[in-house]
């Protein structure tokens, strides 16, 4: 592997400390050091790989010594537990503190005119003390790692349009901004004094962070002359907010120290950490519930650490409930509380129209997430029209006019009108899905309850057709990759719905009532595919890139050629998967490799005749995995589905057989467990779909054998 960013002073004893490395390694330092893939382009010859080109760190080959690496990096001492530290290194994630041989979380970057107590004598003399200098230590130490003056200007300035501060919305009613408008970049030039709480200076922190997070791709001019890169001040600012103010305990009993949680919750879902933003939301609605907000007569009186902190606390238990339920739904994981407060009388008579909206919504969620939660029974598909009947009364709450595809405009001034817009757009997208989820466990027909599904069916198409609408809309407008983090993950599973259906309707012949729409539904898709390969090219974003890899080689299976018979057999060994964990077996045959599922198999275009005994046979031969396997056969005589999915820790025998048509799919103990899995709250680079893409599969798989 090539050696990028040496100082060509160095070379002599660069080349004299090579190391031989197991065979196989090609990861960096610092990809190693953040357990993370380390991916080069090919197109770059001799270039940094992927990760340390966009954190704008140096990427050295593991060939030659670690202390080396440090050295070169102008690290010259260390801890008394060997680990270096200086000013040099970024702060280490969350998940970096538990190995004592990285970098410690303190140390930090700083220029090179600024004095700092190292990491280790810091923490050894503030986590005992009791005096109240205590935090007067801890304040210094965040603002010291604060950007200068200079770099925050160019920051401000370097915005286009998405120069509104977003993280108003969490604590500020949508009355109030619409009256007073929301906060610009300018507000981040008043950096708050060392001598300031400690939670005052980390909330400043993680506003920054977001802010940097919106920044255009293509970096402008008024960016260039960053004493570092933009995400490297981001990650910095972020990371040392986290792991030394949100996450301490001692820390929590303010409404700001509430807000940083939240903040922080916030980041880690635009980063595309969804279950890292998910725990970060559980410890809000834990320190919210201590507050009190939770209680519908709540007259507590909040400690605030600023007297200008402007907040509403029944607005931030709304935002914190929104976002939980938001990210169970997307990670199939139990809501963290089923409080209704939210959607009382009296606060849907005080807030407008769009707020009133996402009330209800929030109320919609937990219902949704409680059908799931629940046994399945007959009773379900009631709920589930009665939860639809909800979302159309939600829906009419609003002016026909409202539900129209924003204008999202790129050489409008009007900053304020186009983020509003852009909110707007965005609580669509949330009200379509929202109907998506709820209907998924019906899409797939069943032998006994046809009519039921055709209706499921057809909300589901329409409603992943309005996603991706709108999707297409908003990525031709913004093409930031944290900007809007989720919607990138509704659109996915909205074209992986809406190709799945039209596979299931194909079997109809010339009674499929989706046939005219196959051609303009597929162009609308293929058209995601290509926003999502320029997010990735302008952002170098992996779950950009997974999520186009997916939907191309699910558009590979063409519904205008060949035959309608369908046969799914076992997937097969690893070999046949690529290394990205998706892979073409034979024309037609698409299989997908899910961290703690399985693989899925999606397969047409296959002549071979499938036994209901042999597709038995081939389940109870399988390996047991963390959820059973579960396997369909369809032929064109017949279109037989067995699952024992409704045991998730032992295999037995299923129970009723459905009518199913194309696809097929099939779920196998996957063959790269044995390899390991990524770790449970590991980063977007690590596990780009976070588990999303099993979330999906398992709603569409809910009733897909039963006898309802």
């Amino acid at each position: 592997m090539s050696v990028p960013h040496v100082t060509p002073s160095h070379d002599d004893y660069w080349q004299a400390k090579r190391r031989k490395v197991r065979k196989g390694t090609h990861s960096c330092w610092e990809c190693k050091r953040r357990k993370m893939k380390c991916r080069f382009d090919p197109r770059i010859v001799g270039a940094s790989c992927n990760g340390c080109r966009r954190r704008g760190s140096r990427c050295i080959s593991q060939e030659f010594p670690e202390d080396l690496a440090y050295a070169l990096m102008g690290i010259g001492s260390s801890s008394r537990d060997g680990t270096p530290f200086d000013g040099s290194t970024r702060a280490a994630t969350p998940s970096e503190r538990a190995h004592h041989n990285i970098l410690t979380p303190g140390t930090t970057r700083l220029e090179p005119s600024r004095s700092h107590e190292s990491s280790e004598h810091y923490l050894t003399t503030t986590r005992n003390d009791t005096s109240p200098r205590k935090y007067e230590r801890l304040s210094r130490f965040l603002h010291e790692l604060l950007p200068s003056r200079d770099d925050t200007e160019r920051i401000c300035k370097a915005s286009r349009h998405s120069s509104i501060l977003s993280h108003e919305l969490l604590t500020t009613p949508y009355t109030t901004l619409y009256q007073n408008g929301l906060q610009t970049p300018d507000s981040l030039l008043m950096t708050p004094e060392p001598n300031m709480h400690p939670v005052l200076i980390a909330r400043h922190m993680l506003q920054l962070a977001l802010f940097l997070q919106h920044l255009p791709p293509g970096l402008p001019k008024e960016i260039k002359g960053l004493s570092e890169p933009p995400r490297v001040i981001m990650e910095r600012v972020a990371d040392v907010a986290i792991y030394h103010v949100t996450t301490n305990e001692e820390l929590i009993g303010s409404i700001e120290s509430l807000e940083c949680i939240m903040l922080e919750s916030l980041y880690q879902v635009n980063i595309g950490n969804l279950r890292r933003g998910w725990i970060a939301g559980r410890r809000a609605i834990s320190v919210a519930q201590l507050m009190g907000l939770h209680r519908l007569d709540n007259q507590t009186r909040h400690k605030a650490l600023d007297p200008k902190t402007t907040y509403s606390p029944q607005l931030m238990w709304l935002r914190i409930l929104i976002l939980d339920h938001h990210l169970c739904l997307l990670l199939g994981l139990p809501q963290g509380c089923t409080n209704h407060s939210m959607a009382s009388e009296a606060h849907l008579a005080n807030d407008c129209p769009m707020g009133r909206l996402e009330r209800l919504h929030c109320i919609i969620m937990s219902r949704v997430l409680e059908r799931n939660a629940s046994k399945r029974s007959c009773r379900d598909y009631a709920t589930t029209r009665a939860i639809d009947l909800e979302l159309q009364k939600a829906a009419g709450s609003l002016p026909s006019k409202w539900w129209l595809v924003p204008k999202l405009d790129l050489a409008s001034t009007d900053l304020q009108a186009g983020f509003w817009n852009m909110r707007r757009l965005v609580v669509q997208i949330c009200h379509y899905n929202l109907l998506n989820q709820l209907h998924l466990p019906y899409m797939l027909r069943s032998s006994s309850a046809e009519s039921q599904s055709e209706y499921s069916r057809i909300t589901c198409v329409n409603a992943s057709r309005e996603v991706l609408s709108r999707y297409i809309s908003l990525r031709s407008f913004n093409r930031i990759a944290y900007s809007c983090r989720t919607v990138d993950f509704l659109a996915l599973m909205a074209a992986m719905a809406l190709l799945l259906a039209h596979m299931d309707s194909h079997r109809d012949g010339a009674e499929n009532l989706l046939a005219n729409q196959y051609l303009g539904d597929r162009g609308m898709i293929e058209q995601v595919q290509e926003n999502m390969d320029e997010i990735n090219r302008l952002n170098s974003d992996e779950l950009s890139a997974k999520s186009a890899e997916l939907l191309k080689a699910l558009l590979a299976i063409d519904m205008e050629k060949g035959n309608r018979s369908v046969s799914v057999g076992e997937a097969g060994g690893e070999g046949l998967l690529q290394q990205d964990g998706m892979g073409l077996e034979e024309e037609g045959v698409v299989q997908v490799h899910i961290p703690y599922f399985g693989i899925i198999r999606i397969v047409r275009d296959v002549a071979t005749r499938t036994t209901h005994r042999d597709a038995l046979t081939t389940i109870t031969n399988s390996e047991p995995s963390l959820t059973p396997p579960f396997h369909v056969s369809d032929t064109a005589a017949s279109h037989e589905f067995t699952t024992p999915f409704a045991d998730h820790h032992h295999q037995q025998q299923p129970q009723g057989q459905n009518t199913f048509s194309d696809p097929g799919l099939s779920l196998t103990p996957s063959p790269l467990a044995q390899g390991g899995y990524p770790e449970l709250a590991a980063g977007s680079e690590d596990w780009a779909f976070q588990g999303v893409d099993m979330a999906f599969f398992e709603s569409i798989m809910r009733n897909a054998g039963g006898d309802i």
